[in-house]
């Protein structure tokens, strides 16, 4: 069975060097659906000390947020320690799903390589754009986003759902 995962993050800024303030991710398969989940808060000042800038427009962005999607900007891991644990988290996965790799997975890739001096757990084979796949298919499930918009795990696990109902869907 194909192990895979999506990955959310959520940021301040929309370019490979921005600091991260959350990530998210499920893993899941076609079978059972979501299986697991990662949360990380991701503390922003330690972006900042390994020289991760703030975007002033996309933090302006964020004050006009619900209050709900704005608590991740609080603080909590070092970035460090976030990547640690996305790693262990995406062990075995065969599957990397974003929408769009060329925003989260850049992004992350950029931050393994500035924080932990390493390879992204993945390689490049393993990617899957989500968004490509979801303007394809005709027949997209259009689910209501259960959870918060703009928190990482939240959006995550939609995009996941989304994605096993369409392809049961081609499947059949």
């Amino acid at each position: 069975m194909t192990e895979r995962a999506m990955i959310d993050i959520e940021t301040l800024g929309t370019d490979p060097g921005c600091v991260i303030v959350s990530i998210g991710a499920v893993r899941f398969d076609l079978e059972h659906g979501v299986t697991d989940s990662l949360f990380v808060s991701v503390d922003p000042e330690s972006c900042q000390a390994l020289g991760m800038e703030i975007d002033a427009g996309t933090l302006a962005w964020w004050l006009d947020q619900p209050a709900e999607a704005r608590e991740q900007l609080t603080g909590g891991e070092t970035l460090e320690h976030a990547l640690q644990e996305l790693r262990l988290f995406l062990s075995d996965v065969d599957e990397v799903w974003a929408n769009s790799p060329s925003f989260d997975l850049a992004i992350l890739e950029h931050v393994y390589d500035v924080a932990v001096a390493g390879d992204p757990p993945w390689q490049f084979w393993e990617q899957r754009d989500y968004r490509t796949l979801r303007e394809t298919l005709p027949d997209w499930p259009d689910r209501e986003h259960s959870g918060t918009e703009h928190d990482a795990l939240d959006d995550a696990r939609h995009q996941a759902e989304c994605l096993v109902e369409a392809l049961r869907e081609v499947e059949r």
